[in-house]
């Protein structure tokens, strides 16, 4: 698990050294903002337990066909306005682990199911959005072993063009 630490936080200082040379990481040249929020990305991510995953593999995961449950944390009035993943079901979460009801909780474990070995992602709207290290760290936390987190989430699946169920 350290080598998985030691490997995001080296992509994201190369991610962060790659625009060195131009404006910068934000379109409009304000890093401390993009620095506080892969600082708290990190920190979610060693909290949580769980794995990430990006835009680009998970499209890949989904055209193989591999056998992912892929939940929305989202509000499910948000995912019939934005769509949702292919496939995706809903899995409410709150905006912030002090809402989070027990209630929540049983919701989330029931849409994920029984099988603690299958794989899970979990998105919600976009990097910065709570719900999904809030629903990943909940399944970890009841013994999902293959939790991932889509830190995109339908934001930058829209932003790729890929579809989106309605």
């Amino acid at each position: 698990m350290k080598k998985f630490y030691v490997v995001a936080f080296a992509a994201l200082i190369s991610i962060a050294l790659a625009g060195c040379a131009s404006v910068g990481t934000s379109p409009k040249g304000k890093e401390v903002p993009i620095e506080n929020a892969a600082i708290k990305f990190t920190a979610d991510v060693k909290d949580g337990g769980y794995k990430i995953v990006g835009t680009t593999e998970l499209k890949k995961w989904i055209d193989e066909g591999r056998n992912v449950t892929i939940i929305s944390t989202l509000p499910a009035e948000d995912d019939k306005k934005l769509g949702t993943l292919p496939a995706a079901i809903n899995g409410y979460m709150p905006k912030s682990e002090k809402e989070l009801t027990p209630a929540d909780k049983d919701n989330l474990l029931k849409v994920a199911g029984t099988d603690k070995e299958k794989t899970i992602v979990v998105y919600c709207g976009f990097v910065a959005c709570r719900r999904s290290h809030i629903g990943a760290k909940v399944l970890v936390e009841n013994g999902f072993q293959h939790v991932y987190r889509y830190p995109g989430g339908i934001n930058s699946w829209v932003e790729m063009g890929y579809p989106v169920t309605k």
